[in-house]
């Protein structure tokens, strides 16, 4: 006969606390990572840092700084996409836009809608974020006075780590064996195709060029990285000397 052996209620909540902790630590640094990329901060240290590329088709770094943010912008204010729609650029950098003697639209239309579902996907992960963020704090609030929840938190933040770690691993050497493929693959995940691909020509590839996805991401494999080490540390400390977090 087989004996009949559940875990108890105590058991069930511990080992939920161990999966949501092992999978909001690591989903709230990549959105965070991810928000921290996509400020003004970010653009203007690559628009300025030495050896970003140049645009071939004739926009400055002066141009680009005055131009750049707002797109940033639209991802996070409520304007509709009008608020990029309505923009013009002067004459001489239009380049191949429909034009006269007072300049052209700044974007595509092909551009806009992109912009549009860029903006959509954000937001979606933003309040994603958000929510997961309040339950986190709710979690940790009703937990953290009972040690076999601190235990499990701490489980929970080195098997998150460790996977996290794993997958970066993973994603870096793949990115860097095969950038191209990588970037397409993002694309084709998260956008219908055909919406996403543009002449190099076009004023969003002028702004944003390769270069400038290439660091972010390297920037946010760095933020995630870093805190999942030293949450490794921590769980090394804890392990090897006892020591009580309350």
């Amino acid at each position: 006969m087989h004996s009949d052996k559940t875990m108890s209620p105590k058991a069930r909540f511990t080992a939920l606390i161990v999966i949501f902790t092992a999978f909001a630590f690591p989903a709230l640094l990549l959105l965070g990572a991810l928000r921290l990329t996509l400020s003004p901060e970010f653009l203007r240290y690559e628009y300025t840092r030495p050896g970003f590329p140049a645009d071939p088709y004739g926009l400055t770094t002066a141009a680009r700084l005055r131009l750049g943010f707002y797109a940033l912008d639209y991802l996070h204010n409520d304007a509709p996409i009008d608020f990029l729609g309505d923009l013009r650029m002067s004459a001489e950098d239009c380049l191949n836009l429909p034009k006269n003697e007072a300049g052209c639209p700044m974007f595509s239309g092909a551009a806009l809608q992109h912009m549009a579902d860029v903006k959509q996907l954000t937001n979606i992960a933003f309040s994603f974020a958000w929510g997961l963020a309040i339950a986190a704090c709710a979690i940790i609030l009703l937990a953290w006075r009972r040690a076999d929840c601190r235990q499990a938190m701490l489980r929970g933040l080195r098997l998150g780590s460790l996977c996290s770690l794993a997958a970066l691993a993973t994603l870096g050497v793949l990115a860097a064996g095969a950038w191209n493929q990588a970037f397409d693959g993002f694309h084709e995940l998260f956008f219908a195709a055909g919406t996403w691909r543009f002449p190099f020509s076009d004023t969003l590839i002028r702004l944003y060029p390769e270069r400038l996805f290439i660091d972010a991401a390297i920037f946010i494999i760095v933020l995630v990285a870093a805190p999942c080490l030293l949450a490794l540390l921590l769980h090394v400390l804890h392990e090897r000397f006892a020591i009580d977090w309350r």
